[in-house]
């Protein structure tokens, strides 16, 4: 039986604990998280990715469990530790009949759609969670977890109806529909919100969960009370407000209410639809990697205030002080928790990504050495 260590239990309670009263809106500092334990394998040194990460549930188990050993030993953030049955973000897809492949160095990817004319969507069935795509090898990779650990087990990547309508449909099909077929729009997005709901059911049935605790958005335990899921919904950003209100809002909130609330993320920016969240049933957080955009998570800071908690991330920039000056130069505590993601491949660099080789282990003290300084000073 793969264990942590009895002697975390009072700082995992304390962090749970500071982290549920970001979520009431009764912090007074910003809980933060450096994250370097990624159970994802793109942005990860090729050298140290196993061959067999999505093969056989064990070398996901050991490479996860070393990460969480060693970022315990070493950073005293907000982290509570966690296994990932990881296999991508396109698992619904491809239980759905999207084509994917596993390339040798890197995660699960699609390729291609499925529905040629909105009209098939009334040929689809609900795949069968212990037949179709990647579904069977979560289960099997969580029934794995639960059996040989003592570690909270968390679902897959959940993503959202619309992410699972884009990639069941194709981006510009889909996009039409919405404009010249809006009713089978409308089956699409509530066919993929009723396969979502039923396959988080199940993987929470295998663990053991209840429909209304134990979601892990993005690496952050999310407190009971406030929700069992999320969704990610990276695609906000390129639909229109108008679009976003009328097929994706009902969804999104159909899925997060199904669990009694959660969580929604997003890259990059979307601050025109601060007014859409708003108004999506359940919604208790948002997670934005803001990709250094720091007046949109100012202007949700402003807009969310005591209704929605804020995760402000990104995955670590080059010029880490400077990223983190001016993302603490205006931001108030109350319902805010800050991650950053570090990379060994890659990194954040003016508004984008670039390729760099990084040595997680020197990068990630430097920045928990930084986040404590300024989270200790910036008290309300």
């Amino acid at each position: 039986m793969i264990s942590i260590d009895k002697r975390f239990n009072e700082r995992f309670n304390r962090n749970r604990q500071d982290i549920k009263k970001v979520y009431e809106f009764k912090n007074d500092t910003i809980p933060f998280i450096v994250n370097d334990v990624n159970y994802w394998l793109d942005g990860e040194d090729p050298d140290l990715m196993p061959s067999d990460y999505f093969n056989l549930p064990a070398s996901m188990v050991n490479y996860q469990f070393k990460k969480i050993e060693h970022h315990l030993q070493n950073l005293d953030d907000h982290y509570v530790p966690f296994l990932h049955p990881w296999f991508g973000v396109g698992v619904v897809q491809s239980a759905i009949g999207c084509e994917y492949f596993i390339p040798e160095k890197g995660d699960p990817s699609l390729r291609t759609a499925v529905l040629k004319k909105p009209q098939d969507i009334r040929m689809l069935r609900k795949p069968d969670p212990y037949q179709h795509g990647l579904m069977p090898k979560v289960l099997e990779t969580i029934d794995f977890m639960v059996r040989n650990t003592d570690l909270p087990v968390c679902v897959t990547d959940t993503q959202g109806p619309l992410t699972i309508a884009l990639g069941i449909c194709g981006v510009e099909n889909l996009f039409i529909w919405m404009c010249t077929e809006p009713d089978y729009a409308h089956e699409i997005m509530n066919f993929c919100s009723d396969v979502l709901i039923d396959w988080i059911k199940v993987q929470k049935k295998h663990i053991g969960l209840e429909k209304d605790r134990g979601a892990w958005p993005h690496g952050f335990v999310l407190p009971d009370g406030f929700g069992g899921a999320y969704v990610c919904d990276d695609d906000c950003t390129t639909i229109s407000a108008d679009l976003y209100k009328e097929f994706v809002v009902p969804y999104n909130s159909k899925v997060l209410k199904a669990f009694g609330g959660g969580t929604l993320h997003f890259c990059g920016t979307a601050i025109h639809q601060l007014e859409n969240f708003l108004i999506t049933d359940g919604l208790t957080g948002i997670n934005n990697f803001c990709m250094g955009n720091f007046e949109q998570i100012f202007k949700m800071k402003e807009l969310f205030k005591d209704k929605i908690a804020l995760m402000v991330c990104d995955f670590a920039p080059l010029d880490i002080d400077s990223w983190l000056d001016s993302l603490f130069s205006k931001l108030k505590p109350q319902g805010t928790i800050v991650g950053l993601f570090v990379a060994s491949s890659f990194a954040l660099n003016n508004g984008t990504y670039s390729i760099v080789k990084r040595d997680v282990r020197e990068t990630a003290p430097y920045i928990y050495g930084k986040l404590a300084q300024i989270t200790s000073v910036n008290k309300s």
